[in-house]
């Protein structure tokens, strides 16, 4: 009896993801693959911690706030985790049992599902455009909207998609991303991509493709990756993700489809890679 080969069996895949690299890894290396790993990005609470604790108390004393947006699964996990530090834990957890929950995509839901907690709508599409439809669609009687937000970008389109609508716009940062968190790993990564070393790459969030473009371009190699890039399969973590490597000029070979998850996106992957 014939026995099928794995689909990534003699494949080399890079993953750039650092929260979910072992889940990620695992689902790639039980299929064949050889993983290449490098944490492009780290993750740590803002440095700032005042105004996070400022947002808490206010989000929580403050009666006229009864919507609130998250935007990243870890945005909402790290606020409860300051909460835990500054001892309103539970008080966040009451609020949030309270308030209108919308999400973007199914990440944040996840998490408040650890709670006992599930979100009032979640967005179509897992985008800022996607928030601001369904809040065009489903309306909003807060006289202020909470924001759970990453990073520092402000995302000012949604900020006044929410003052159009009549309300105040109350955003938060409870965490910050640190680029280089494998700096060494990640210049003999593109090393290897150029030298053709590795058959395929995921961009699981869009800031890896800006770190390792930014990587490439202190080493004097930004087109001469770029060229390679066109060369391999690259896989994306939903619409967000495509659009900025479009944006960097970089194809997009597979993404998975209306379910934003790491297993729908390796099997976007498998589908994708040349037969071998």
């Amino acid at each position: 009896m014939r026995i099928q080969p794995q689909p990534f069996e003699g494949y080399r895949i890079a993953i750039l993801e650092t929260r979910q690299a072992t889940e990620l890894a695992g689902l790639l290396e039980r299929r064949g693959a050889i993983v290449e790993r490098c944490a492009l990005i780290g993750i740590k609470p803002a440095p700032d911690t005042k105004p996070v604790d400022e947002w808490l108390r206010r989000f929580i004393e403050d009666r006229e706030i009864n919507d609130l947006v998250i935007v990243t699964g870890e945005a909402i996990r790290r606020l409860h985790d300051r909460a835990q530090l500054i001892g309103v834990d539970a008080a966040l957890r009451d609020r949030l049992a309270q308030v209108n929950l919308l999400t973007r995509g199914p990440k944040p839901g996840r998490v408040l599902r650890q709670w006992g907690l599930s979100e009032t709508v979640r967005s179509e599409t897992p985008t800022t455009d996607g928030l601001i439809q369904t809040l065009d669609a489903r309306g909003i009687s807060s006289k202020a909207v909470g924001i759970a937000l990453y990073g520092t970008e402000p995302n000012q389109p949604l900020q006044d998609a929410i003052a159009a609508i009549g309300a105040e716009p109350v955003p938060v940062w409870p965490y910050v991303y640190t680029d280089h968190n494998d700096e060494q790993g990640a210049k003999a990564l593109v090393e290897r991509i150029i030298e053709g070393g590795i058959d395929a790459i995921v961009f699981s969030s869009k800031r890896q493709a800006d770190v390792l473009m930014q990587i490439a371009r202190t080493q004097g190699v930004e087109e001469t990756l770029r060229n390679a890039l066109g060369s391999m399969t690259v896989a994306a973590m939903g619409p967000v993700v495509e659009e900025k490597l479009r944006s960097l000029t970089i194809h997009v070979d597979a993404a998975p489809a209306g379910r934003y998850f790491m297993r729908p996106l390796t099997d976007a992957l498998a589908q994708a890679l040349p037969a071998r």
